[in-house]
């Protein structure tokens, strides 16, 4: 039975775009609520069967859990990559606009972007955070999502003195985790944590360029073996898809 893996908190909206007010992608993150909760129902019931004995029925339905699961996440991909679209048509080519996505889901992606942008020697990237206007109670989660990860690879960042909304990620002569560039999301989001910068891989340079960041999301299932290998190829796609955004820019 897969785990539910924890997408972290959802990231708020200060750009003129509002992706709290576009139809289309509450549409698609609904869309992949309801098919979350239908695959918790059913794990529930094939749990249930299980302890009952029946374990033909069990299996039924947790192959019908498994299916509403990848469902749940084609529409969240979909999602991903609509607001990203729309957060960052107006980026510079060292930005990256995370807004929309789901606190691990920025995360990730960030590093994986920070991962690019140090084996192509960029100097650094800039961030944009936002002010936390518009978050929940007021409290901004880009920030201290960016920070943590900068701290983990111990990364110098600061908020551009220029615009408090931006947060620049210095990359000159960087040493990141190799895990950076390869984790998949499960692995991610699923607690994996690489020790220290790895010396072998990634060292940096010059320049920098932007991506997305995803909203919270409390469940997306984590899947092990074959089914790791369904998400990397979906993500794997998104990943080409947002490189390619990057380079129109």
């Amino acid at each position: 039975m897969s785990a539910a893996v924890d997408r972290g908190a959802f990231l708020s909206e200060e750009r003129d775009y509002n992706h709290a007010d576009d139809s289309e992608f509450k549409r698609l993150r609904d869309q992949a609520d309801q098919a979350h909760k239908k695959r918790q129902q059913l794990s529930q019931q094939s749990q249930e069967a299980y302890k009952e004995g029946d374990g033909a029925r069990a299996k039924e339905l947790s192959e019908k859990a498994k299916k509403y699961l990848k469902e749940a996440e084609r529409y969240n991909m979909q999602a991903a990559e609509y607001v990203f679209t729309e957060n960052n048509a107006d980026s510079k080519s060292d930005e990256i606009d995370l807004h929309g996505l789901y606190v691990k889901e920025a995360q990730w992606i960030l590093q994986r972007r920070i991962a690019s942008a140090v084996q192509n020697g960029e100097s650094d990237l800039k961030v944009i955070v936002g002010k936390g206007l518009h978050s929940a109670n007021g409290v901004a989660k880009i920030k201290p999502a960016v920070e943590e990860l900068c701290d983990e690879a111990h990364l110098n960042s600061f908020i551009d003195p220029k615009n408090p909304g931006v947060m620049i990620v210095e990359l000159a002569g960087a040493q990141i985790p190799s895990s950076w560039g390869t984790d998949s999301y499960s692995d991610f989001a699923g607690g994996h944590k690489p020790s220290k910068p790895e010396q072998a891989h990634f060292q940096g340079g010059y320049q920098g360029q932007p991506q997305p960041e995803y909203q919270q999301q409390p469940h997306y299932g984590q899947q092990n073996g074959q089914g790791n290998g369904q998400e990397n190829t979906i993500l794997g796609l998104f990943m080409k898809f947002v490189f390619q955004c990057l380079k129109k820019l």
